[in-house]
Order: structure tokens, then C-alpha cells, then sequence
């Protein structure tokens, strides 16, 4: 019965010395499980609209009104985005460093392919900086840019306007209060306040957190960020083309108009 019982026990102490073997090389199974997850190419469409119509340039005539109910047309757009920025639940950015300048004469500028490779995941909005914020905003900083003339003066006809870059032109023409046609140009860029002693320059970017813009990357993906130009003509501020009409680089009441009318300008469709 001893040697029986024995046997029994040094089964007994082979079965649980086996079974440990396997639950530790389970254990390390799991521990060697890595998770990859996939980077993937986001490609913006960016789009133009004027009261819910897609933007007709250079027409013969004068199709669009503003909220002072003065008939424009527009004969030139250009602007300039940066840093475009995933944000998940949990406040993780996914940010792309780079800038994408637009202009309605060229095409291939209306689509955007990020440098950046976006990560499969669950976003909870999209955003971008219309501009470039202070850090990005140097002066003489950007061949391309240079070479487009997209400076925005830090000395000419106007005197030093704060340098760095311009963030949008637009412009064309206006039915003035005696019926005839007259220019507007409307330039956004860093912002001059003659108010002040000295003279002081204000930062005139301002940031864009697209409204319904949640997003899920599970492949390849694209999307449109629309650019309703009437918007930058009203809400709060608006806008009288008899008053700010060319040149208002130097106007530092249209500067801050124009920023704070930007946050109603970009929406966001999948």
C-alpha cells in the first residue's frame, strides 16, 4: 500500500508540474501577442460653396449677394491650411505638420493628400488651422510660398504689416450704392493694430474644429472640407464692401472681422 501510494503521489506531482509548463507557456503565448495596428492615406477634397451653390468664378455677371443684400462675383480664391488634426475620445491628436496652400485657378490644389499616415481608430472630430499659428508663421520661411508671392508684407506700399504669410485672398467685384462696378480684395493675414503705442501685431489664425466631423479609419479614406464663402461676410460681423473693399491688408477692424467670421466659414462631409 506504501509503494501504491507512492506512485500515486509522484503522478499526482507530474501532472501538476506538466500542467504548470503548459499554463506558463500559455502565459508567454500571450505576453508575445502584438497588436499592430494600421497607418492609413487620408485625401481632402476641399471645397467652395456660396449660399449652399458650388462657387462660379469669373462670371459675366453678378450671381451672388451678401447680407447688406450688395451683388458680388468672385474672380480670385486662394487660401492656406495647416496642421491637420484627428482627435480621439480620449483627447489622443493624431496631427499632421504640414500646410496645403488653394487655389481655385489650379485643380490639382483642391485635393490634399496628407504627408502623415492616420492610424485605424475611432476619431472623434477633424480640425485644421486656417493659416498659419506663430510658430509656422516666419517670415521668408517656405520656398514654395515665396516663389507663389503668398508673403504677407513685413515692409511695402502699406508700411510693415507683421510679415509671415497671407491666409486667403479673395476677390472681385461689387454693385457699389450707385449701381456701378467697383473692386473688392479681400487679403487675411496677420493684423496691425495702429491702436496701440507702439504699434503692435496680432496672430490672425484661428483654429477649426469641424462640426459632425467623428470619423472611423479603417482603410484608405477621403472626405470634404466645404469653404461657404458667404460666411466670411457676415456672422457676427457684417460685411460692407463700401467700407472694406481694396485694400484691407492694412485694416486692422477687417483683419479681426475676418477671424472672428472664419469660425462659421468650413464644415465637414464624408
Amino acid at each position: 500500500m506504501k509503494n501504491i501510494n507512492l506512485n500515486k503521489l509522484l503522478f499526482s506531482a507530474l501532472a501538476i508540474f506538466m500542467f504548470s509548463l503548459s499554463a506558463c507557456k500559455d502565459d508567454d503565448d500571450v505576453d508575445d501577442v502584438v497588436i499592430v495596428v494600421k497607418d492609413y492615406t487620408a485625401i481632402i477634397n476641399l471645397t467652395q460653396y456660396v449660399n449652399d451653390s458650388v462657387l462660379q468664378m469669373n462670371t459675366s455677371g453678378f450671381p451672388y449677394e451678401n447680407a447688406m443684400m450688395q451683388k458680388f462675383k468672385v474672380t480670385k480664391l486662394q487660401y492656406l491650411i495647416s496642421d491637420l488634426t484627428f482627435t480621439k475620445d480620449d483627447g489622443t491628436k493624431i496631427v499632421d505638420n504640414g500646410y496645403h496652400y488653394v487655389t481655385l485657378s489650379d485643380s490639382a490644389s483642391l485635393t490634399y493628400t496628407l504627408s502623415s499616415k492616420i492610424p485605424a481608430g475611432s476619431y472623434s472630430s477633424v480640425g485644421f488651422t486656417f493659416g498659419f499659428d506663430e510658430e509656422d508663421n516666419i517670415t521668408g520661411e517656405y520656398a514654395d510660398l515665396n516663389t507663389l508671392g503668398w508673403n504677407w508684407p513685413s515692409m511695402g506700399m502699406f508700411g510693415n504689416l507683421g510679415g509671415g504669410y497671407h491666409f486667403m485672398r479673395l476677390e472681385g467685384d461689387y454693385l457699389d450704392s450707385n449701381n456701378t462696378s467697383a473692386e473688392f480684395k479681400i487679403h487675411m493675414g496677420t493684423a496691425r493694430n495702429d491702436n496701440t503705442n507702439p504699434v503692435t501685431f496680432e496672430a490672425n489664425h484661428f483654429d477649426v474644429i469641424l462640426a459632425n466631423s467623428a470619423i472611423s479609419v479603417a482603410n484608405d479614406f477621403n472626405f470634404d472640407i466645404e469653404m461657404n464663402i458667404e460666411e466670411w461676410l457676415q456672422n457676427p460681423t457684417t460685411w460692407d464692401f463700401n467700407v472694406w473693399n481694396a485694400p484691407t491688408m492694412p485694416i486692422y477692424n477687417a483683419q479681426k472681422a475676418l477671424n472672428l467670421n472664419g469660425s462659421s466659414v468650413f464644415s465637414f462631409k464624408k
